[in-house]
This record gives structure tokens, C-alpha cells and sequence, in this order.
């Protein structure tokens, strides 16, 4: 089922409410049947599709399943809007980063991250994730 929004500033908020609560299918709601996810991480491929971009969300929930996006920005144009954040979540399972595997500490770890957002029809169809991974390494004991 979609979930219809009247303007950019709804989609916006209950976007980021569903991340927040780890509610996949509202997240998913949101999005277009032809929707695309990046994480601009080591050269990470774009992932596209509604089922395959719902299995990318759901291997991030499962790894951080306390993520949470507190809201520092949100800038909006025509057919997009931009969302900068600090994230807070803990590491559950181990994470391959390049040629090193991070092991959870059981510690929370806090990074920026940005998302640019492109939608049509007032739905997601495209999300570029950028994080400040170093950081988030860093506070892991990779880096």
C-alpha cells in the first residue's frame, strides 16, 4: 500500500518518524515501485527496485537496530529535499568494511550523515545515503 502525502514537508517528517520507530513497511509505503538506494560507502552499487531496496533497509535495521536520526537540517527544492542528521545506533551483528570486520562493541556510536532525496509523485524514488563512516569506524576501533 502507498502512502499518499499532500507536500515535500510531510513526506519528509513521516519519513523520518517511520525510520525512527524501524517501521519497514511505512518506510516502504513512501516509496515508488521503481525506486533506487545508495550508500555512497567503498564504492557500494546503487540498488534499485522496490524489493530489493526493502532487503538493503532491512540489513541496515537488523545490523543497527536502535539506529535513530536526529534531524540538524532539512533544506527541500523542486522534486527533492535534503536531510542532514546526527545518527545514534549500536553495532549488532559484525560489519565488513573494506578488508577489515568490525565486531559490535555493545556501545552506541554518533556520526553525520546526509540523505538527498529526488521523489515523484510525492513518494521516494531515489536516496543518496552519505555518512561520515571514518568517524563511525573510529568509535568502533578500526580506524
Amino acid at each position: 500500500m502507498t502512502t499518499v502525502h499532500s507536500d515535500l514537508h510531510q513526506l519528509a517528517r513521516d519519513y523520518g518518524k517511520a525510520w525512527n520507530a524501524h517501521a519497514l513497511d511505512d518506510i516502504m509505503a513512501m516509496h515508488t515501485q521503481d525506486t533506487a538506494f545508495r550508500l555512497h560507502l567503498l564504492g557500494a552499487p546503487q540498488v534499485t527496485g522496490h524489493e530489493a531496496v526493502r532487503g538493503a533497509f532491512a540489513g541496515l535495521l537488523t545490523a543497527w537496530p536502535d539506529i535513530d536520526f536526529a534531524t540538524e537540517s532539512l533544506h527541500y527544492g523542486d522534486g527533492f529535499f535534503a536531510h542532514r542528521y546526527l545518527l545514534t545506533a549500536t553495532l549488532a551483528a559484525p560489519l565488513a568494511f573494506g578488508g577489515v570486520t568490525v565486531e559490535p562493541t555493545g556501545e552506541p556510536v554518533r556520526f553525520s550523515g546526509i540523505d538527498l532525496i529526488t521523489t515523484n509523485a510525492n513518494l521516494v524514488h531515489q536516496k543518496e545515503t552519505y555518512l561520515d563512516i571514518a568517524d563511525a569506524m573510529t568509535q568502533l576501533g578500526a580506524l
